[in-house]
């Protein structure tokens, strides 16, 4: 008797268990897909384009200005130069657009030759000459006295 009700007990779990849906459990956790690497296109729009070569063009006059016209015609004057005078001493620095002497810096354009360069003043438009002696030595005649003038490290 006691086995007939360990078997109908069994049946009857049997019986509920079948009655129950089956549901499948997952023992590790899944991995995720490997991804392919996808093209994504993007469009850009025409004024986009439009300002991206317009930075581009600009870029590339700024590089012609000031990399390669250098290059092409250097000026020997640009730098700092010092003479000893009567009056003391004295400097001068060119650069490409300015010219500063005794504390003021004045507009001036260049105009190089072989072995000399004329400096015009744009502001009281006057032009000063001065001789290239060497790489490191230039001299200017100004009121009939010769300055020579040499180049500062």
């Amino acid at each position: 008797m006691f086995d007939d009700k360990k078997i109908q007990k069994k049946e009857k779990s049997r019986q509920s268990q079948s009655l129950k849906p089956k549901t499948v459990r997952r023992t590790s956790a899944s991995r995720p897909r490997k991804r392919t690497a996808q093209k994504q296109v993007v469009k850009t729009s025409l004024v986009f384009k439009l300002f991206m070569g317009a930075i581009i063009a600009l870029l590339m006059v700024i590089a012609l200005k000031y990399i390669i016209e250098p290059l092409i015609s250097p000026n020997p004057l640009l730098g700092k130069w010092r003479t000893q005078t009567a009056l003391g001493i004295m400097e001068i620095e060119f650069d490409r657009q300015n010219m500063s002497s005794f504390g003021t810096k004045n507009p001036v354009s260049y105009d190089v030759e072989e072995n000399k360069v004329i400096v015009f003043d744009d502001t009281i438009k006057v032009g000063n000459t001065y001789k290239i002696i060497d790489q490191n030595t230039i001299s200017t005649e100004s009121g009939g006295y010769k300055t020579v003038y040499k180049r500062v490290r």
